[in-house]
């Protein structure tokens, strides 16, 4: 059973398992380090087999009741979607896309600032005002691109959710259509 189990395991993710192992055969060949990214891959290696036979569970309920992963995705999606939707748009692009990513893109944005400045951190650290306007400076642009983001987010997502909930949509009716066969 266990071995079964394995080799199902192994087959349905083969390509992770290459792909994951080949990223820490470069990084440990850069940093001379291997043991400790060697550790963690086995390691989540050992969490995904661990929760392997839970999933093939999950997934025979969800055909059982004629559904896939796929679907339980678009239902959240759906579910998720019309609570943003409610509070509109520029809420939407604001709270999510300029506070929320902004912060996350200003930390990303000081960090290129530092690795790509000559004398980056000397010139920041010589008066506090340029700390202060390496931060603001920053979180400006973070919010700025955050906001575009998901301004354009909101275009897809509006876009999947109209998908997803029209009637009369070309894909639905091709599934009703099967399921009336």
């Amino acid at each position: 059973m266990k071995a079964d189990l394995l080799k199902s395991y192994l087959r349905y993710r083969y390509k992770t398992i290459l792909i994951s192992l080949g990223i820490i055969i470069i990084i440990s060949y850069l940093t001379h380090d291997a043991f400790i990214y060697l550790f963690y891959f086995l390691l989540g290696i050992g969490r995904e087999y661990y929760h392997y036979d839970d999933e093939l569970k999950k997934i025979k309920k969800l055909k059982a009741k004629g559904l896939t992963e796929q679907d339980l995705r678009n239902i959240e999606f759906v579910k998720k979607w019309e609570e943003n939707r409610e509070g509109g748009l520029w809420k939407y692009c604001i709270r999510d896309g300029g506070i929320i990513a902004g912060a996350g893109l200003s930390v990303i944005i000081s960090l290129i600032y530092f690795t790509f400045a000559p004398n980056g951190f000397k010139n920041i650290m010589d008066d506090p005002g340029n700390m202060f306007s390496l931060i603001g400076y920053a979180y400006i642009a973070g919010a700025s691109i955050g906001v575009t983001i998901y301004r354009i987010l909101w275009w897809y997502n509006e876009k999947r959710f109209m998908r997803l909930t029209d009637p009369f949509n070309i894909l639905f009716a091709s599934k009703k259509a099967s399921f009336n066969d």
